[in-house]
Order: structure tokens, then C-alpha cells, then sequence
């Protein structure tokens, strides 16, 4: 195997994480410009340096260059992902930077469309560095540990890279021949581990889904036995039942797939060791790990008070420490890097520091036909001003902490779910460093009810979600919710619609889209989409813009990878 290298500055830069290793690595190596894999092995300082780079990379800034305004870590791409869906919406088009799906142009050979690829092999590649190091290290407590959050991190990586580039059918003639062509179904993405050789990269095809199925799977119950023990100091680091969260995602996915396409589950059987009964038992293990995170957590969906930033309106969804949040970034001050490039710059209303703000009108909006299917006894509605009290005062209808007169400036529909640090509105450095979710305990009470649905009968799913909504997000003084579906394809619709609500803006829904191959529509009579994002996809197939392309410079340097047919302006945009 080629002896493989790191750079210095990779594993010298001053990382912030809740590792408690906070300060630059010191120089433990020989004055060259490069330190090997062993020699970081047997370096603990240098060890922990790497694993906090795996976890600082969530807030990574400007990874692929300075000319990005979308490129502040996941967060940024979450926002990407979310604009291919039909909830998410700026209110100036000017100021939309994370409008790439959403105007479905230039998503093939297009640097914007390059930044994911490369974010996430970037990402993957600081995981595998640090595995390798690893691998040379001696049986330390900590270095268990350290091996199984970085399995964890891994593990979500390929999740992503797989849901994002596997090709779907579009329903799209052209797109969808030219994938049989290319033999594209059931392939995914290239696998790169800690033990492949830069030889081997050069000629690393994309893998058939059963492969990186196990793949991932083996890395989940790898970390599920080495953070067995692990008691964590902070929610930025993952754990037991951040593992279990993630293997809940694994199994609901791989449950959709086979219930869409009930003969992959043969070709699994018959080329891994997995040995899946049926469809239903995949729901029922995605339900059972579910469950688990519940029971383990200890974490409780928010409360309306929560929700809403507590009696001082300062802490909605800008804190870690939050209960319900199970997993989540850590951002301090040195985090921060710029006042306008930054989540809360782009989707806090309340700051002043960003374009999401009044002054450049980059207001985020929820899709006006979503918000009109929230009752009003679903105390989340007041998450968006409804189009009756926009221009108008906040009354005590909405917790804000803008004054009235800037409150009135908002337009229609737009959300102030998401708070600046501590309220600040003006100070970017404190205002921006916004902690960010990678997983709420809301999402696993949701995949279990439709886990439980398509395991054990609609009566006991729609129960489960029935149970969740009026135990934690009706006023049921006002209204209460009732399911009323009459099978199980419409009961996964309800489970994603309150998605949909719940997790507006962060990333989420985008896999509930492309997992069910649901129907994305932007066009319609009244629609708040703007004139360019009016884009209705083909009902029954996969929306073609979620086939994500492969960056045009991975076939460059690895022959082995076929890239996806260019899903650009695949289909017209509809016109009232």
C-alpha cells in the first residue's frame, strides 16, 4: 500500500470542539512539508487535532473558495438541498444564494453543483485521514473513541453522497434513457475508505446501492460497539443514540426502496451478507432504532415556548443545549467568519448583520400552499407570518424581537423560526455563531410512526402520528388532528407533510422527497414561488434536479466514475 501523507497545515489549524482541545497542535514533526500517517499515530496531540477536524468540518468555511455564498459548512448545503424541495422561497430572488435547484439551470458542468461533490469528499477525506492515524495508534480509551465518532461521521456522509447522487426515474424520456444507457440504476457513488491507495482512486466506479448499504450499516455497528461506554461532553460529538438515529435513517430508507422496488431487496440478499427477510422488516428495525434514540436520549420534542425562543424570544433553534436536539454543530465566536456569509446571516429576520434581513430583503419564505394546509390549532402556524397580518404589528400573535414597525416590513409567509445567538442582533461575531441540528428528537418520532405504518398496519401508523401532533404541537383546546388517509403510499404523504412544518429550512426533507419519489410542485394558482422556481415535477417519479451531477472533475481524475445525465431545464416551467 502507498505510504499516504497529510500536510501540516491541515493538522495544525486551531480548531474549535468540544474535544477540549482547543489550541493549535504543536509542531511534533520534522521540519518538512509533509508528516506521515504513522508519525501522526504516534502523536496523541496530533491524533486529536485530526479528530477535531472531523467535527469542525460541519462549519467549515469557504471550503471550496472565496467566491460561494453558500459555502459556510453543511448548514450551506443543507440550504441548497432545501431550495430543490417546494417550501423554500426568498422573498428577493437577487439575495436567494442557495437558489441552484430551485431555478434548475446550471446544474450539470457548473461550480455550484462541483462545491457538493467536493464538500463532501472534503469531509470524507478528513475522516479517513484520521481513521488511518488511527489504525497506527495504540488501544487508548480515548482513541476507541474516538475511532467510533469518526465511523459515525462517515457513516452520515455516505447517507447523503448516496441519497443525493443515486439516479432515479424522472419520468423525463430523454434523462431517464440516457441513464439506462449509462447502466446508471442501482449505482451510487465511488466508495473511498482509509485503505484505498491513490492507484485505486483513479479507477474507482460507482458502487452498486447493496454495497454502500453494508457499507454504511458496518460502519454504524462498528460505532455502536465502540461508544457504547462513551459518555459525551457536549452534543456536537456523537454517541449512542446519535448512532441509533442514524441506523433509523438507514433502515426507513432502505425500507422505501424496497417497498418501491420490491426486487433490489433480491439483488441485496444475493450479493451481501445482510440476509433482509422483506420490506417490512426493514420498516420495523427503522421504528425499533427510532424508538431507541427516544428511550436513550433523553431528549423531548419542543415545547411551544421552546420553540419560539423562551420568554426572551432569544434562544429558537440557535442552541445546542436545546432538549430536543440530539446532535448538533457548535459555533463560538472564532467560528464566525464573515458578518454576511453565515446561516443566521441568511435565515435569521432579526439580524441586521446578514441579507436575510430587512435592509436587503433576502426574507425566507414557507410555500404558500403548505402554510394554507396548517390549521390553526397547530401552534407552529404563527412560525410564518400569514398573509392577513403582514405590514401590520405583531400583536401577541408572534414572538419576535423585531419592533413593530420592522415587523411590519416582513412580507408575506415569511418565517422567523430561526433566531440569532443570544438575541443579539447587530453584533455578527456573537449574532451568527448559531449552534445548527443535525438530528432533533421530532424526526425520530416521525419516522417511527411511518416506520410502524408500513410494518404494521395503517390503523397503528396513523395512531402514532395522530399521538405525536396533539401531544406535542396542537392547542388542542383549539383543534385536534386527525389523519384521514386511506392508504399506506397517501399515510407516508401525512408523515412528510408534518416534516415538512417541522423541519422548514433545515435540510431534512429533501431524502423524504427523493426516498418516496415524491411529486415537487412550485406552480401553481397563487403561488408565492417566484417567476423563474416554478417548476412542477413529473408525479410518480423523482424530481429530476434531485439526481444530483457528479462533479465533471471526478471523471476527470477517476475514470471509473459515469456521470449522471445533466438534469438542467429538464422540464418547463409552468405559467399561470
Amino acid at each position: 500500500m502507498k505510504k499516504k501523507y497529510i500536510t501540516k497545515l491541515m493538522i495544525a489549524a486551531c480548531l474549535s470542539s468540544a474535544l477540549s482541545l482547543n489550541s493549535c497542535i504543536e509542531e511534533v514533526f520534522p521540519e518538512s512539508s509533509t508528516a506521515t500517517i504513522d508519525q501522526i499515530g504516534k502523536s496523541d496531540q496530533a491524533i486529536s487535532a485530526m479528530v477535531n477536524s472531523v467535527v469542525a468540518f460541519i462549519n467549515a468555511f469557504r471550503s471550496y473558495g472565496p467566491q460561494f455564498y453558500h459555502d459556510f459548512g453543511y448548514s450551506g448545503y443543507n440550504l441548497i438541498r432545501e431550495s430543490a424541495c417546494e417550501d423554500f422561497f426568498c422573498h428577493e430572488p437577487k439575495f436567494d444564494f442557495f437558489d441552484t435547484y430551485g431555478v434548475c439551470n446550471d446544474l450539470g458542468d457548473a461550480d455550484v453543483v462541483n462545491t457538493i461533490w467536493y464538500y463532501n469528499y472534503k469531509f470524507l477525506n478528513n475522516v479517513n485521514n484520521a481513521l488511518s492515524a488511527l489504525e497506527k495508534a495504540d488501544d487508548a480509551p480515548e482513541n476507541k473513541y474516538y475511532k467510533g465518532i469518526c465511523l459515525s461521521y462517515r457513516a452520515m456522509i455516505y447517507m447523503d453522497l448516496v441519497r443525493m447522487y443515486e439516479y432515479k426515474k424522472t419520468g423525463v424520456e430523454k434523462l431517464d434513457a440516457e441513464a439506462a444507457s449509462k447502466n446508471l440504476y442501482g449505482i451510487t457513488v465511488p466508495i473511498i475508505t482509509d485503505e484505498t491507495t491513490e492507484e485505486e482512486g483513479r479507477n474507482n466506479p460507482r458502487a452498486p446501492f447493496y454495497a454502500v448499504y453494508k457499507f454504511i450499516l458496518d460502519d454504524l455497528a462498528s460505532a455502536e460497539e465502540l461508544l457504547s461506554d462513551y459518555q459525551r461532553p457536549t452534543k456536537n460529538l456523537p454517541c449512542t443514540p446519535v448512532v441509533h438515529g442514524l441506523m433509523a435513517r438507514m433502515w426507513l430508507e432502505m425500507g422505501s426502496r424496497f417497498e418501491l422496488y420490491p426486487e433490489d431487496l433480491n439483488t441485496l440478499n444475493n450479493n451481501t451478507d445482510l440476509n433482509i427477510a422483506s420490506k417490512e422488516t426493514c420498516f420495523t428495525k427503522a421504528a425499533e432504532y427510532a424508538r431507541k434514540v427516544i428511550n436513550e436520549s433523553g431528549a423531548m420534542p419542543l415545547t411551544e415556548k421552546e420553540w419560539f425562543g423562551g420568554d426572551s424570544y432569544t434562544t429558537g433553534f440557535n442552541s445546542v443545549l436545546t432538549n430536543s436536539w440530539v446532535w448538533g454543530s457548535i459555533m463560538t465566536t472564532e467560528d464566525v467568519h464573515s458578518y454576511w456569509l453565515n446561516f443566521a446571516g441568511s435565515m435569521c429576520p432579526e439580524q441586521t448583520f446578514g441579507y436575510g434581513n430587512r435592509k436587503w430583503q433576502g426574507y425566507k419564505l414557507i410555500g404558500k400552499k403548505l402554510f394554507d394546509q396548517i390549521p390553526n390549532a397547530d401552534w407552529r402556524k404563527t412560525t410564518w407570518i400569514a398573509p392577513e397580518d403582514a405590514h401590520k404589528a405583531p400583536g401577541t400573535k408572534y414572538k419576535t424581537l423585531l419592533t413593530d414597525d420592522d415587523f411590519a416590513d416582513m412580507p408575506p409567509y415569511t418565517g422567523i423560526k430561526f433566531r440569532p445567538k443570544n438575541g443579539e442582533m447587530n453584533d455578527y461575531t456573537i449574532g451568527a455563531a448559531v449552534d445548527y441540528p443535525l438530528m432533533r428528537i421530532e424526526e425520530m418520532y416521525l419516522i417511527e410512526a411511518e416506520a410502524i405504518g408500513m410494518s404494521q398496519g395503517l390503523a397503528a401508523g396513523i395512531s402514532k402520528l395522530e399521538d405525536f401532533v396533539n401531544t406535542f404541537r396542537y392547542n388542542t383546546s383549539v383543534g385536534s388532528y386527525t389523519c384521514k388517509v386511506n392508504d399506506l403510499k397517501e399515510f407516508q404523504k401525512k408523515v412528510v407533510e408534518q416534516k415538512r412544518i417541522e423541519f422548514w429550512g433545515e435540510g431534512i426533507i429533501f431524502w423524504d422527497y427523493k426516498r418516496l419519489e415524491l411529486q415537487v410542485v412550485r406552480g401553481y394558482p397563487g403561488t408565492n414561488a417566484p417567476i423563474g422556481y416554478r417548476f412542477n415535477s413529473i408525479e410518480g417519479y423523482c424530481a429530476p434536479w434531485m439526481n444530483i451531477f457528479i462533479s465533471l472533475y471526478e471523471n476527470v481524475f477517476n475514470k471509473g466514475a459515469v456521470l449522471n445525465p445533466d438534469p438542467s431545464q429538464a422540464i418547463k416551467e409552468w405559467v399561470e
